[in-house]
C-alpha cells in the first residue's frame, strides 16, 4: 500500500514537472524598450522617480502609465513602423521620445508563435525636462529584462 502511493505521487511529480517548462509559458508584450530615469545634474547615474508621470503612444488612445510614481518605464514599440513616439508627462511638463527602429521576426515556440525583435537606430527628444537620452543596448529582445535607454531630467 505504501508503495502504490509513493509511486502514485512520484508519477504525479513527473507529469508535473514535464508538463511546465519555458516552452509552454507564453509571455505578452515581453519585448518593450526599457527605460530608466536618471539625475542630470548628479555626476554619477543617480536613479530618480517621476512622482506623478504620464505615458501615451503617439497616435494611441491608450496610457501606458497614468500619473504613477515610476523610476523606469516599459514601452512598446511599433511593430507597422520604423519609427514610435511616445508623450511622458511629468506632473504639467510634457515631452516627447522618439525610437527609430529596425524589426525582425522571431519564432517563440509552438505554442506561443512569433513575436518581434527590434534594433534601436536613434532615439532623441523634446527638453521640456528631459535633458538628454542615451542609447544603452540598442537590441530589444523578447523576455529580456535590460534597460535600454537612460533618461536624464532636470
Amino acid at each position: 500500500m505504501v508503495g502504490r502511493i509513493w509511486l502514485i505521487m512520484g508519477m504525479g511529480l513527473l507529469i508535473f514537472t514535464t508538463s511546465c517548462n519555458p516552452d509552454s509559458i507564453c509571455l505578452s508584450n515581453q519585448n518593450a524598450v526599457q527605460t530608466g530615469f536618471y539625475s542630470a545634474y548628479s555626476s554619477v547615474n543617480k536613479d530618480t522617480v517621476l512622482a506623478k508621470a504620464s505615458a501615451f503612444g503617439v497616435g494611441l488612445n491608450d496610457s501606458i502609465y497614468s500619473k504613477e510614481g515610476v523610476q523606469k518605464m516599459f514601452l512598446p514599440l511599433s511593430y507597422r513602423h520604423d519609427t514610435t513616439a511616445f508623450v511622458i508627462e511629468n506632473n504639467t511638463l510634457k515631452d516627447t521620445i522618439w525610437f527609430g527602429h529596425t524589426k525582425e521576426l522571431f519564432f517563440i515556440s509552438r505554442k506561443c508563435g512569433f513575436s518581434f525583435n527590434f534594433q534601436i537606430d536613434t532615439v532623441w527628444s523634446t527638453h521640456a525636462f528631459i535633458d538628454s537620452v542615451a542609447l544603452e543596448l540598442n537590441s530589444v529582445n523578447y523576455n529580456e529584462n535590460i534597460e535600454n535607454v537612460k533618461i536624464y531630467i532636470y
